[in-house]
């Protein structure tokens, strides 16, 4: 027999009713009953909570080989989490970008290094401003929602996140690039290359 089957018969044998079975795991019915037709595979947590409910083995439950696919599936779970995690915490790092100095100010004989606030002032809040400090405030967002996302564990839309940060971020090494704001271009950039890393490693596990 499949895990299916064997949740069925156990459910079955204990009198259960599937929305009592999902109450006591803490899940939805719809899960259970997905699980018990096949058209889904419980997680490492759930599995190991069905083992404790009807007193048998993880081994009972699932052959040799669906624990290795159900264990690589896990890994990359908690990969793709980690890293969506990660891509969150470097792009709210864009909050720095509005108090480091990293842009030019001309000061008549020379140009010096100030904050995003001091650079507004200096060109009188106009175009050049309004695009970075859009971009730090937008990748500061999407960072936001990528920790959200992974920290609640959400798969939906996760994707979409991710993609999300990519696009902001590569917006952002355009908008400093076209400012002509070389050190904070090349940070920016070097935060993308870092993401371009971790995302290579994710597609990888």
């Amino acid at each position: 027999m499949d895990f299916g089957e064997k949740l069925k018969a156990l459910r079955t044998e204990r009198g259960l009713t599937q929305e009592q079975l999902a109450a006591k795991l803490y899940v939805s019915r719809t899960a259970v009953s997905k699980w018990e037709t096949g058209g889904g595979s419980p997680n490492l947590d759930s599995l190991q909570a069905v083992a404790r409910l009807f007193d048998v083995s993880v081994d009972d439950l699932l052959s040799a080989d669906d624990l290795i696919v159900l264990a690589r599936d896990e890994r990359r779970s908690s990969a793709r989490s980690n890293g969506l995690l990660s891509f969150g915490l470097l792009d709210m790092l864009a909050i720095a970008f509005a108090f480091l100095p990293l842009y030019g100010v001309d000061d008549g004989s020379f140009v010096r290094m100030a904050g995003l606030a001091e650079y507004g002032a200096s060109v009188g809040f106009g175009v050049s401003f309004a695009v970075m400090a859009t971009t730090v405030a937008a990748l500061a967002l999407v960072g936001a929602a990528e920790a959200t996302t992974a920290l609640a564990a959400v798969r939906r839309g996760s994707r979409f996140v991710a993609l999300a940060g990519f696009a902001a971020q590569a917006v952002a090494v355009v908008g400093f690039t076209a400012t002509m704001q070389p050190y904070a271009a090349t940070l920016m950039f070097a935060l993308l290359v870092a993401k371009a890393v971790i995302g290579y490693r994710i597609l990888r596990s």
